[in-house]
């Protein structure tokens, strides 16, 4: 049996199989899904840089990619411009932060997470009020320069989804590192 694992209408068509095969056919089809979701907005990134995109269009679009990989839709993209820590792009209740000073503290080199609790001392830094749900750190970086953090609000732990976002984000990365000459 062949089938499209991108047929909306896929588990219908998978009613004849027994039960456990059936989820067997459908883990995989999930895995396959988050992949492809990976790549495209990779290649969403990479298309704008190419096609000339003005660097502030790439932050947001790589800061709106990032929503769409895992459960992230609050976040923000955090660099060092004119030497400090700035919000490049945000997204849902970091909406409005662009061009602020950003705490020092959401600059990593590594992947990491902060509880509800450090969350909360973020606000005043930020001039904003983020719900108590985990911040996911992920270093925006090539393997051999670091570009800045995507600072995502999770609301749903760790999930498979973590790894893909540390992919794209070190995908990410370059075509941030090609517009930022171009530019």
């Amino acid at each position: 049996m062949t089938f499209d694992p991108f047929l909306r209408n896929l588990e219908s068509l998978l009613h004849d199989l027994p039960p456990w095969r059936r989820e067997d056919v459908l883990a995989v089809t999930r895995q396959l899904r988050r992949y492809a979701t990976l790549m495209e907005q990779a290649a969403a990134v990479s298309q704008a840089v190419f096609e000339g995109a003005h660097l502030q269009k790439v932050t947001r679009l790589i800061l709106e990619g990032a929503g769409r990989i895992g459960q992230y839709r609050d976040g923000a993209l955090v660099v060092i411009a004119d030497g400090r820590p700035t919000v490049a792009a945000a997204c849902g209740e970091f909406a409005g932060t662009e061009g602020r000073d950003a705490p020092v503290e959401l600059l990593t080199s590594r992947v990491s997470r902060f509880g509800p609790e450090r969350v909360a001392l973020l606000n005043v830094g930020l001039g904003i009020e983020l719900p108590a749900h985990d911040l996911y750190l992920v270093p925006v970086a090539s393997p051999d320069t670091w570009v800045g953090t995507l600072a995502l609000l999770d609301s749903d732990g760790e999930t498979p989804d973590d790894r893909l976002m540390e992919s794209y984000a070190s995908r990410a990365a370059m075509a941030y590192l090609h517009a930022a000459r171009i530019s």
